[in-house]
């Protein structure tokens, strides 16, 4: 299938177009609008705006409305509903009862949609890691560029694998997610200025599920290729959630004790970030490197 270059790089500009003038209107007018306010659990000291996610998914949106990609309704559709609540959740606090099924339906619908022919017995596992990597996205947006890095790095390198494999779509919903990611990763490195919020960090991790399921599908790549390149988010939020359980502790409830938040607190963020993100682009030149070669 020939790839469409002109009409994907139209789309990244849009991408690109939207997100940013999406941030400056939620930096200016809209500021108040929905504010995360510092606690004694948080890395930062002043009240940030948490609508970044609003902006990048303005951007994404307005992107593939006119790429070369025809939407389907019942992969849109998912993606609609989780935004839509999480939107509710950054302005006012929904219980988390709400959210879990909200976030259980837009994943089983993401999977029927994906994958029709999955066989019943895979589908509730694939539903509880589904529902996993919602979340680990969210419980891993603590630190100013962390997020937004680690969005960035992996959709660029998914797009980079699916661009050689030869599939165009999947390499340009990538693509747009990317730079859309790195227009907000502008306002977002250290001493942020607006944060991704729900709506960011639980529809991307939605998309990270997505895009890992779609690439396994249609064996772009194997299960191994997005968890290599994601590792730095699942191996830290995991891990974490695990020792929490063990000891006993409410593991649901916002914490410090993640690997980074207690780098950060020992180096600061910055010098965390920059490790953080040295380990991002390690693994993903290794996770290209097994693709190219033929490994993976």
């Amino acid at each position: 299938m020939a790839i469409d270059h002109q009409g994907w790089l139209l789309a990244m500009l849009v991408a690109a177009a939207g997100t940013f003038g999406a941030i400056q209107l939620l930096l200016s007018r809209l500021r108040q609008l929905a504010l995360d306010v510092p606690n004694h659990r948080s890395m930062h000291t002043a009240p940030v705006p948490r609508t970044g996610g609003w902006a990048i998914w303005a951007g994404v949106a307005s992107a593939l409305a006119l790429s070369p990609v025809a939407l389907r309704w019942d992969v849109a559709l998912p993606f609609a509903l989780l935004l839509t609540v999480s939107l509710m959740d950054d302005l006012k606090p929904l219980s988390a009862r709400v959210r879990f099924l909200v976030q259980s339906l837009s994943v089983w619908l993401v999977l029927t949609a994906l994958v029709p022919e999955l066989v019943v017995w895979w589908l509730a596992p694939l539903v509880v890691v589904g529902i996993w990597v919602v979340n680990l996205y969210n419980f891993m947006d603590g630190m100013d560029g962390f997020a937004g890095s680690m969005t960035a790095i992996g959709f660029a390198t998914l797009c980079g694998i699916s661009f050689w494999k030869g599939n165009g779509e999947l390499a340009g919903i990538c693509a747009v997610i990317a730079v859309s990611s790195l227009v907000f990763l502008y306002f977002n490195l250290p001493g942020a200025k607006i944060f991704l919020g729900d709506a960011g960090s639980t529809v991307i991790g939605l998309a990270v599920f997505a895009v890992a399921v779609s690439g396994w599908s249609d064996e772009v790549f194997s299960p191994l290729v997005p968890l290599l390149v994601f590792a730095p988010f699942w191996v830290d939020a995991t891990w974490t959630l695990l020792k929490r359980i063990r000891k006993g502790e409410r593991w649901w409830e916002a914490h410090r004790q993640h690997y980074y938040q207690r780098t950060a607190l020992k180096i600061g963020v910055g010098k965390t970030l920059r490790r953080e993100v040295i380990v991002m682009a390690g693994l993903s030149v290794t996770a290209v490197a097994l693709v190219v070669s033929g490994l993976q």
